[in-house]
């Protein structure tokens, strides 16, 4: 079988740049990792399933260039709580944490003082893998989540309505907060995500998105179909060749900006979270 390597937003044979280096991650390259090496997206979700999908591969990313195996991640802290210590040595793993910023703010009326705060996310190294630490012994593991598309459409107010596209080779579309999926698919799984991919990402505010093989694809069907591609291969369902085909070749040689790729990571979480019935 002939793999293609699917290049979002490097030279050939670049790699993600590493936090420790601009203390910013490069989710663009987090996303190349996620789509080139098969299964890390299910097996950063097994070890880190309690952290956001786009920490998840960005810890996952540190681990392997420094050599270690994913395994659950704890602070400094947490892990003596668990009877275990980091070994001399480890330098932590920095993963994206929300921080309220605080501020005073002054009435130009009365002069009355008042503060207030606003969150953002920050770099903060905190976090050791459990190769990191020795002490008593320790494992957690977590199979693939369970995902109910029915609580998932519900939680993001979603409609699913019947399909009535009349070009056959359709096989699905979204409009509004509304999507469908022809019955005929084979990938069912896989285009409901992208659909709801397109609703969560804003694409349908003023557009009917539809997904036929003749039309030309644009920056939001790879977006829609990044966030699909993430979401089979954490639930390890099948689809996951075909939507790496699809990235591949609608992406067509441009390079994916960052901003979509932070949407991308967004939007798969948000979909993930809002169906998981475990």
């Amino acid at each position: 079988m002939t793999t293609h390597t699917i290049n979002t937003n490097k030279p050939a044979g670049s790699s993600p740049c590493t936090p420790e280096a601009h203390q910013r991650a490069d989710f663009a390259g987090l996303l190349e990792q996620a789509l080139n090496v098969p299964g890390i997206a299910n097996k950063a979700y097994r070890a880190f399933h309690n952290f956001s999908i786009g920490n998840q591969m960005l810890a996952a990313q540190q681990l392997m260039e420094r050599g270690l195996g994913l395994s659950p991640l704890a602070s400094f802290r947490a892990w003596q709580d668990k009877g275990r210590m980091v070994k001399k040595g480890q330098k932590a793993i920095s993963l994206y944490m929300p921080v309220t910023i605080k501020k005073a703010v002054i009435d130009e009326e009365t002069g009355e003082i008042t503060e207030a705060g606003f969150r953002k996310f920050i770099m903060r190294p905190h976090w050791f893998s459990l190769e990191q630490t020795k002490g008593e012994d320790y494992s957690e593991e977590i199979a693939a989540p369970l995902w109910n598309s029915e609580k998932a459409m519900l939680e993001l107010n979603v409609g699913e309505e019947e399909f009535s596209h009349l070009n056959g080779n359709v096989l699905g579309y979204a409009k509004g907060r509304t999507i469908a999926v022809n019955s005929m698919n084979p990938l069912k799984h896989k285009t409901r995500f992208h659909e709801l991919a397109h609703v969560v990402l804003g694409h349908t505010n003023d557009v009917e998105m539809t997904d036929a093989p003749e039309l030309s694809r644009n920056l939001m069907e790879v977006e829609a179909e990044s966030v699909a591609y993430l979401l089979v291969s954490i639930l390890d369902m099948p689809g996951q060749a075909e939507s790496r085909h699809y990235i591949q070749g609608w992406l067509d040689g441009e390079t994916l900006p960052e901003p979509s790729a932070k949407r991308i990571f967004s939007a798969a979480d948000k979909i993930l979270k809002a169906g998981i019935v475990n």
